[in-house]
Protein backbone atom coordinates (compact mmCIF):
# COMPACT_ATOMS: atom_id res chain seq x y z
CA UNK A 1 0.00 0.00 0.00
CA UNK A 2 1.48 3.32 -1.06
CA UNK A 3 1.45 6.34 1.17
CA UNK A 4 -0.81 9.23 0.08
CA UNK A 5 1.06 12.15 -1.43
CA UNK A 6 1.45 15.03 0.97
CA UNK A 7 1.89 18.54 -0.43
CA UNK A 8 5.52 19.69 -0.07
CA UNK A 9 4.73 22.83 1.92
CA UNK A 10 8.42 23.17 2.80
CA UNK A 11 9.01 24.25 -0.79
CA UNK A 12 7.11 27.48 -0.08
CA UNK A 13 10.11 28.68 1.91
CA UNK A 14 12.40 28.11 -1.06
CA UNK A 15 10.05 29.97 -3.40
CA UNK A 16 9.89 32.98 -1.09
CA UNK A 17 13.67 32.92 -0.64
CA UNK A 18 14.06 33.26 -4.40
CA UNK A 19 11.46 36.05 -4.47
CA UNK A 20 13.21 37.91 -1.63
CA UNK A 21 16.61 37.57 -3.32
CA UNK A 22 15.18 38.88 -6.59
CA UNK A 23 13.49 41.79 -4.80
CA UNK A 24 16.73 42.64 -2.98
CA UNK A 25 18.64 42.60 -6.28
CA UNK A 26 16.12 44.94 -7.92
CA UNK A 27 16.17 47.19 -4.85
CA UNK A 28 19.96 47.50 -4.96
CA UNK A 29 20.24 48.01 -8.73
CA UNK A 30 17.08 49.96 -9.54
CA UNK A 31 15.38 51.58 -6.59
CA UNK A 32 11.75 52.50 -6.96
CA UNK A 33 10.89 49.78 -9.46
CA UNK A 34 8.96 47.76 -6.89
CA UNK A 35 5.75 49.19 -5.34
CA UNK A 36 6.01 49.85 -1.60
CA UNK A 37 9.68 48.93 -1.87
CA UNK A 38 10.69 48.90 1.82
CA UNK A 39 7.43 47.32 2.94
CA UNK A 40 7.70 44.64 0.25
CA UNK A 41 11.29 43.73 1.08
CA UNK A 42 10.62 43.49 4.82
CA UNK A 43 7.50 41.37 4.44
CA UNK A 44 8.93 39.07 1.79
CA UNK A 45 11.60 38.15 4.34
CA UNK A 46 9.59 38.18 7.58
CA UNK A 47 6.36 36.65 6.27
CA UNK A 48 7.40 34.88 3.08
CA UNK A 49 10.70 33.29 4.10
CA UNK A 50 10.83 33.31 7.89
CA UNK A 51 7.17 32.71 8.72
CA UNK A 52 6.88 29.79 6.31
CA UNK A 53 9.98 28.30 7.89
CA UNK A 54 8.64 28.94 11.39
CA UNK A 55 5.27 27.31 10.72
CA UNK A 56 7.00 24.33 9.14
CA UNK A 57 9.86 23.74 11.55
CA UNK A 58 8.29 24.75 14.87
CA UNK A 59 5.59 22.19 14.23
CA UNK A 60 8.18 19.64 13.06
CA UNK A 61 10.05 19.95 16.38
CA UNK A 62 6.83 19.97 18.40
CA UNK A 63 5.57 16.86 16.63
CA UNK A 64 8.83 15.09 17.43
CA UNK A 65 8.95 16.21 21.08
CA UNK A 66 5.27 15.39 21.66
CA UNK A 67 5.58 12.00 19.92
CA UNK A 68 2.46 12.54 17.82
CA UNK A 69 1.39 9.43 15.94
CA UNK A 70 1.75 9.60 12.13
CA UNK A 71 -2.00 9.04 11.83
CA UNK A 72 -2.83 12.04 14.03
CA UNK A 73 -4.24 14.69 11.71
CA UNK A 74 -2.39 17.35 13.68
CA UNK A 75 0.88 15.65 12.78
CA UNK A 76 0.55 16.61 9.13
CA UNK A 77 -2.79 17.59 7.63
CA UNK A 78 -3.70 20.50 9.87
CA UNK A 79 -0.28 22.11 9.53
CA UNK A 80 -0.44 21.68 5.75
CA UNK A 81 -3.79 23.49 5.70
CA UNK A 82 -2.39 26.28 7.86
CA UNK A 83 0.64 26.80 5.63
CA UNK A 84 -1.39 26.78 2.41
CA UNK A 85 -3.93 29.23 3.88
CA UNK A 86 -1.11 31.42 5.17
CA UNK A 87 0.55 31.65 1.76
CA UNK A 88 -2.72 32.47 0.02
CA UNK A 89 -3.28 35.22 2.60
CA UNK A 90 0.24 36.54 2.05
CA UNK A 91 -0.32 36.75 -1.71
CA UNK A 92 -3.55 38.63 -1.01
CA UNK A 93 -1.78 41.05 1.35
CA UNK A 94 1.02 41.82 -1.12
CA UNK A 95 -1.35 42.31 -4.04
CA UNK A 96 -3.67 44.49 -1.96
CA UNK A 97 -0.82 46.64 -0.63
CA UNK A 98 0.54 47.22 -4.12
CA UNK A 99 -2.88 48.27 -5.38
CA UNK A 100 -3.92 50.24 -2.28
CA UNK A 101 -6.93 47.99 -1.55
CA UNK A 102 -6.89 48.38 2.21
CA UNK A 103 -10.03 46.28 2.80
CA UNK A 104 -8.33 43.27 1.21
CA UNK A 105 -5.12 43.95 3.16
CA UNK A 106 -7.03 43.99 6.44
CA UNK A 107 -8.79 40.75 5.43
CA UNK A 108 -5.46 39.08 4.70
CA UNK A 109 -3.96 40.28 8.01
CA UNK A 110 -7.02 38.97 9.86
CA UNK A 111 -6.64 35.54 8.28
CA UNK A 112 -2.94 35.50 9.25
CA UNK A 113 -3.94 36.28 12.84
CA UNK A 114 -6.48 33.43 12.84
CA UNK A 115 -3.89 31.01 11.43
CA UNK A 116 -1.36 32.09 14.08
CA UNK A 117 -3.94 31.53 16.83
CA UNK A 118 -4.73 28.07 15.41
CA UNK A 119 -1.01 27.28 15.27
CA UNK A 120 -0.51 28.39 18.87
CA UNK A 121 -3.53 26.35 20.05
CA UNK A 122 -2.21 23.26 18.25
CA UNK A 123 1.16 23.68 19.96
CA UNK A 124 -0.51 24.11 23.34
CA UNK A 125 -2.78 21.07 23.06
CA UNK A 126 0.03 18.85 21.77
CA UNK A 127 2.30 19.83 24.65
CA UNK A 128 -0.42 19.26 27.24
CA UNK A 129 -1.45 15.87 25.98
CA UNK A 130 1.76 14.08 25.30
CA UNK A 131 4.83 16.05 26.24
CA UNK A 132 6.76 15.02 29.31
CA UNK A 133 10.19 16.37 28.64
CA UNK A 134 12.64 18.84 30.04
CA UNK A 135 12.55 20.45 26.59
CA UNK A 136 8.93 21.55 27.07
CA UNK A 137 10.25 25.10 27.39
CA UNK A 138 11.02 25.11 23.67
CA UNK A 139 7.35 24.64 22.81
CA UNK A 140 6.47 27.37 25.32
CA UNK A 141 8.74 29.70 23.31
CA UNK A 142 6.82 28.72 20.17
CA UNK A 143 3.44 29.34 21.84
CA UNK A 144 4.56 32.79 23.04
CA UNK A 145 5.81 33.53 19.53
CA UNK A 146 2.42 32.62 18.03
CA UNK A 147 0.73 34.99 20.49
CA UNK A 148 2.89 37.87 19.24
CA UNK A 149 2.06 37.07 15.62
CA UNK A 150 -1.62 37.39 16.53
CA UNK A 151 -0.84 40.77 18.13
CA UNK A 152 1.24 41.81 15.11
CA UNK A 153 -1.54 40.87 12.69
CA UNK A 154 -4.09 42.84 14.75
CA UNK A 155 -1.85 45.92 14.77
CA UNK A 156 -1.23 45.50 11.02
CA UNK A 157 -4.95 45.94 10.41
CA UNK A 158 -5.02 49.24 12.31
CA UNK A 159 -1.88 50.47 10.54
CA UNK A 160 -3.36 49.66 7.13
CA UNK A 161 -6.55 51.58 7.86
CA UNK A 162 -4.52 54.55 9.09
CA UNK A 163 -2.39 54.47 5.90
CA UNK A 164 -5.03 54.06 3.21
CA UNK A 165 -8.49 54.94 4.54
CA UNK A 166 -9.18 58.61 3.92
CA UNK A 167 -12.03 58.41 6.44
CA UNK A 168 -9.93 56.90 9.22
CA UNK A 169 -10.56 58.46 12.66
CA UNK A 170 -8.18 61.26 13.59
CA UNK A 171 -6.85 59.38 16.62
CA UNK A 172 -5.92 56.41 14.42
CA UNK A 173 -4.17 58.55 11.82
CA UNK A 174 -2.25 60.31 14.60
CA UNK A 175 -1.21 56.98 16.14
CA UNK A 176 -0.06 55.49 12.84
CA UNK A 177 3.72 55.71 13.47
CA UNK A 178 3.40 54.35 17.01
CA UNK A 179 1.26 51.42 15.87
CA UNK A 180 3.70 50.68 13.03
CA UNK A 181 6.64 50.42 15.44
CA UNK A 182 4.62 48.27 17.86
CA UNK A 183 3.64 46.01 14.95
CA UNK A 184 7.30 45.63 13.97
CA UNK A 185 8.32 44.81 17.54
CA UNK A 186 5.64 42.13 17.86
CA UNK A 187 6.69 40.57 14.56
CA UNK A 188 10.48 40.73 14.81
CA UNK A 189 11.24 40.46 18.55
CA UNK A 190 8.15 38.36 19.30
CA UNK A 191 7.18 36.04 16.45
CA UNK A 192 10.60 35.64 14.85
CA UNK A 193 12.80 36.29 17.88
CA UNK A 194 11.10 33.94 20.33
CA UNK A 195 10.90 31.13 17.78
CA UNK A 196 14.57 31.37 16.89
CA UNK A 197 15.57 31.76 20.54
CA UNK A 198 13.69 28.64 21.58
CA UNK A 199 15.04 26.64 18.65
CA UNK A 200 18.65 27.64 19.35
CA UNK A 201 18.48 26.12 22.83
CA UNK A 202 18.79 22.64 21.34
CA UNK A 203 19.65 23.18 17.67
CA UNK A 204 22.75 25.27 18.37
CA UNK A 205 24.67 22.59 20.32
CA UNK A 206 23.34 19.86 18.02
CA UNK A 207 24.67 21.65 14.93
CA UNK A 208 28.04 22.04 16.66
CA UNK A 209 28.08 18.29 17.40
CA UNK A 210 28.42 18.91 21.11
CA UNK A 211 26.41 18.54 24.31
CA UNK A 212 24.12 21.23 25.60
CA UNK A 213 25.30 23.31 28.49
CA UNK A 214 23.87 21.61 31.62
CA UNK A 215 22.06 24.81 32.59
CA UNK A 216 20.76 25.68 29.13
CA UNK A 217 17.17 24.62 29.82
CA UNK A 218 17.18 26.41 33.17
CA UNK A 219 18.51 29.60 31.56
CA UNK A 220 15.94 29.45 28.77
CA UNK A 221 13.10 28.79 31.22
CA UNK A 222 14.04 31.78 33.37
CA UNK A 223 14.48 34.09 30.38
CA UNK A 224 11.13 33.40 28.69
CA UNK A 225 8.75 35.28 31.06
CA UNK A 226 11.21 38.18 31.26
CA UNK A 227 11.44 38.32 27.45
CA UNK A 228 7.64 38.26 27.02
CA UNK A 229 6.95 40.80 29.78
CA UNK A 230 9.65 43.21 28.59
CA UNK A 231 8.38 43.03 25.01
CA UNK A 232 4.83 43.76 26.16
CA UNK A 233 6.15 46.74 28.13
CA UNK A 234 8.13 47.97 25.10
CA UNK A 235 5.08 47.68 22.85
CA UNK A 236 2.83 49.41 25.37
CA UNK A 237 5.45 52.17 25.76
CA UNK A 238 5.50 52.77 22.02
CA UNK A 239 1.71 52.87 21.72
CA UNK A 240 1.47 55.22 24.71
CA UNK A 241 4.15 57.49 23.24
CA UNK A 242 6.76 56.86 25.95
CA UNK A 243 9.91 56.14 23.98
CA UNK A 244 12.04 55.89 27.12
CA UNK A 245 9.84 53.04 28.43
CA UNK A 246 10.00 51.39 25.02
CA UNK A 247 13.80 51.62 24.96
CA UNK A 248 14.19 50.14 28.44
CA UNK A 249 11.83 47.31 27.51
CA UNK A 250 13.83 46.56 24.37
CA UNK A 251 17.11 46.51 26.26
CA UNK A 252 15.61 44.01 28.70
CA UNK A 253 14.46 41.87 25.74
CA UNK A 254 18.00 41.88 24.34
CA UNK A 255 19.38 41.05 27.78
CA UNK A 256 16.93 38.18 28.25
CA UNK A 257 17.86 36.77 24.84
CA UNK A 258 21.58 37.12 25.57
CA UNK A 259 21.39 35.47 29.01
CA UNK A 260 18.72 32.87 28.26
CA UNK A 261 19.97 31.74 24.87
CA UNK A 262 23.29 33.43 24.06
CA UNK A 263 25.27 32.49 27.19
CA UNK A 264 24.48 28.73 27.09
CA UNK A 265 25.16 28.72 23.35
CA UNK A 266 28.51 30.45 23.85
CA UNK A 267 29.47 27.99 26.58
CA UNK A 268 28.65 25.09 24.27
CA UNK A 269 30.75 26.71 21.53
CA UNK A 270 33.68 27.12 23.91
CA UNK A 271 33.45 23.42 24.78
CA UNK A 272 33.59 22.48 21.10
CA UNK A 273 33.72 25.25 18.54
CA UNK A 274 31.61 25.20 15.37
CA UNK A 275 33.25 23.31 12.50
CA UNK A 276 30.58 23.24 9.78
CA UNK A 277 28.89 25.97 7.74
CA UNK A 278 25.52 25.56 9.42
CA UNK A 279 26.96 25.82 12.93
CA UNK A 280 29.05 28.88 12.05
CA UNK A 281 26.01 30.56 10.47
CA UNK A 282 23.91 29.90 13.57
CA UNK A 283 26.53 31.35 15.90
CA UNK A 284 27.36 34.41 13.79
CA UNK A 285 23.70 35.08 13.01
CA UNK A 286 22.83 35.02 16.72
CA UNK A 287 25.74 37.37 17.46
CA UNK A 288 24.60 39.85 14.79
CA UNK A 289 21.04 39.79 16.15
CA UNK A 290 22.26 40.71 19.63
CA UNK A 291 24.56 43.45 18.26
CA UNK A 292 21.82 44.97 16.08
CA UNK A 293 19.23 44.68 18.85
CA UNK A 294 21.48 46.36 21.40
CA UNK A 295 22.56 49.06 18.94
CA UNK A 296 18.98 49.90 17.96
CA UNK A 297 17.80 49.91 21.58
CA UNK A 298 20.56 52.29 22.67
CA UNK A 299 19.85 54.60 19.75
CA UNK A 300 16.18 54.53 20.69
CA UNK A 301 16.92 56.38 23.95
CA UNK A 302 17.51 59.50 21.85
CA UNK A 303 14.10 59.31 20.18
CA UNK A 304 11.52 61.91 21.09
CA UNK A 305 8.60 60.16 19.40
CA UNK A 306 7.70 57.11 17.32
CA UNK A 307 9.05 58.72 14.14
CA UNK A 308 12.42 59.19 15.86
CA UNK A 309 12.23 55.62 17.13
CA UNK A 310 11.69 54.34 13.59
CA UNK A 311 14.62 56.45 12.40
CA UNK A 312 16.79 54.93 15.15
CA UNK A 313 15.83 51.40 14.10
CA UNK A 314 16.08 51.89 10.33
CA UNK A 315 19.92 51.81 9.96
CA UNK A 316 20.02 48.57 11.91
CA UNK A 317 17.26 46.77 9.99
CA UNK A 318 19.43 45.60 7.05
CA UNK A 319 22.06 44.25 9.44
CA UNK A 320 19.46 42.63 11.67
CA UNK A 321 17.78 41.00 8.68
CA UNK A 322 20.64 40.07 6.35
CA UNK A 323 23.53 39.41 8.72
CA UNK A 324 21.45 38.32 11.73
CA UNK A 325 18.11 36.64 11.14
CA UNK A 326 18.86 35.61 7.54
CA UNK A 327 22.19 34.04 8.43
CA UNK A 328 20.72 32.21 11.43
CA UNK A 329 17.87 30.89 9.30
CA UNK A 330 20.25 29.66 6.59
CA UNK A 331 22.37 27.99 9.27
CA UNK A 332 19.34 26.12 10.59
CA UNK A 333 18.28 24.99 7.10
CA UNK A 334 21.84 23.92 6.25
CA UNK A 335 21.91 21.60 9.23
CA UNK A 336 18.32 20.35 9.00
CA UNK A 337 17.95 19.71 5.26
CA UNK A 338 20.24 16.67 4.99
CA UNK A 339 18.83 15.21 8.22
CA UNK A 340 15.19 15.57 7.17
CA UNK A 341 15.71 14.36 3.58
CA UNK A 342 17.46 11.32 5.05
CA UNK A 343 18.29 8.24 3.01
CA UNK A 344 20.94 6.80 5.30
CA UNK A 345 24.44 7.90 6.27
CA UNK A 346 25.80 7.84 2.70
CA UNK A 347 22.97 10.06 1.37
CA UNK A 348 23.31 12.49 4.27
CA UNK A 349 27.06 12.75 3.66
CA UNK A 350 26.38 13.62 0.01
CA UNK A 351 23.94 16.38 1.03
CA UNK A 352 26.32 17.79 3.63
CA UNK A 353 29.17 17.73 1.11
CA UNK A 354 27.16 19.84 -1.34
CA UNK A 355 26.19 22.39 1.32
CA UNK A 356 29.76 22.69 2.61
CA UNK A 357 31.16 23.73 -0.80
CA UNK A 358 33.28 26.85 -0.35
CA UNK A 359 31.94 27.29 3.18
CA UNK A 360 34.83 29.36 4.64
CA UNK A 361 34.80 31.76 1.67
CA UNK A 362 31.02 32.19 1.81
CA UNK A 363 31.03 32.76 5.57
CA UNK A 364 33.91 35.23 5.45
CA UNK A 365 32.47 37.14 2.49
CA UNK A 366 29.05 37.52 4.12
CA UNK A 367 30.27 38.73 7.49
CA UNK A 368 33.08 40.96 6.24
CA UNK A 369 30.57 42.57 3.86
CA UNK A 370 28.16 43.13 6.77
CA UNK A 371 30.88 44.76 8.90
CA UNK A 372 31.95 46.92 5.94
CA UNK A 373 28.36 47.98 5.15
CA UNK A 374 27.75 48.94 8.78
CA UNK A 375 31.00 50.92 9.01
CA UNK A 376 30.69 52.76 5.69
CA UNK A 377 26.97 53.58 5.88
CA UNK A 378 27.56 56.14 8.64
CA UNK A 379 30.06 58.16 6.60
CA UNK A 380 27.59 59.70 4.16
CA UNK A 381 28.19 61.02 0.67
CA UNK A 382 28.09 59.42 -2.78
CA UNK A 383 31.34 57.39 -2.45
CA UNK A 384 30.13 55.88 0.83
CA UNK A 385 26.77 55.05 -0.74
CA UNK A 386 28.46 53.23 -3.63
CA UNK A 387 30.70 51.28 -1.27
CA UNK A 388 27.67 50.35 0.82
CA UNK A 389 25.84 49.10 -2.27
CA UNK A 390 28.90 47.06 -3.26
CA UNK A 391 28.98 45.46 0.20
CA UNK A 392 25.30 44.55 -0.01
CA UNK A 393 25.79 43.06 -3.47
CA UNK A 394 28.48 40.76 -2.05
CA UNK A 395 26.30 39.83 0.92
CA UNK A 396 23.30 39.13 -1.31
CA UNK A 397 25.47 36.98 -3.59
CA UNK A 398 26.30 34.69 -0.66
CA UNK A 399 22.60 34.02 -0.13
CA UNK A 400 22.09 33.31 -3.82
CA UNK A 401 24.87 30.71 -3.57
CA UNK A 402 23.11 29.28 -0.49
CA UNK A 403 19.85 28.89 -2.39
CA UNK A 404 21.58 27.21 -5.33
CA UNK A 405 23.47 24.80 -3.07
CA UNK A 406 20.30 23.93 -1.14
CA UNK A 407 18.59 23.04 -4.41
CA UNK A 408 21.59 20.94 -5.48
CA UNK A 409 21.66 19.28 -2.06
CA UNK A 410 18.03 18.22 -2.37
CA UNK A 411 18.54 16.80 -5.86
CA UNK A 412 21.82 15.01 -5.09
CA UNK A 413 20.67 13.51 -1.83
CA UNK A 414 17.32 12.41 -3.26
CA UNK A 415 19.17 10.68 -6.11
CA UNK A 416 21.35 8.70 -3.68
CA UNK A 417 18.30 7.90 -1.56
CA UNK A 418 16.37 6.56 -4.58
CA UNK A 419 19.35 4.52 -5.70
CA UNK A 420 19.62 2.92 -2.26
CA UNK A 421 15.91 2.05 -2.30
CA UNK A 422 15.77 0.72 -5.86
CA UNK A 423 14.90 -2.98 -6.39
CA UNK A 424 18.21 -3.59 -8.15
CA UNK A 425 20.17 -2.30 -5.18
CA UNK A 426 18.04 -4.27 -2.75
CA UNK A 427 18.38 -7.50 -4.72
CA UNK A 428 22.07 -6.97 -5.10
CA UNK A 429 22.38 -6.51 -1.36
CA UNK A 430 20.47 -9.75 -0.78
CA UNK A 431 22.67 -11.68 -3.15
CA UNK A 432 25.74 -10.46 -1.27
Amino acid sequence: MTKPRVPRTDRATSVWMCAAAACAAVTIVARGRIPQNLWTMIHLVTLGVLSNGIFQWSWYFTRALAHLAPGDRRAGRDNTVRIIAFNLSLLLIIGAMWSGMWHATVTGATVVGVIAAWHGWALLTASRERLASRFAVIIRYYIAAAFFLVVGALLAGFVTVAMFDANAPAWLAEARDRLTVAHALAGVAGWVGLTMGGTLVTLGPTAMRTRMDPRAVSFATSALPLWVAALLVAGAGVVAGSMRVASVGLLVVVGAAALGVGVPLLRAALAKGPAEYGAWSLMLGAAWILVAGAGASLRAFEAADATGLSAAFLPWLPILGAAGVGQLFVGALTYLMPVVIGGGPSAVRVGVGVLEAGAPIREAARNVAAVFALAVASLGGVPAERLTIAAWVVLLATYVVDIVLMARCGVAQARVKRAAQSPTTTQGGRRG
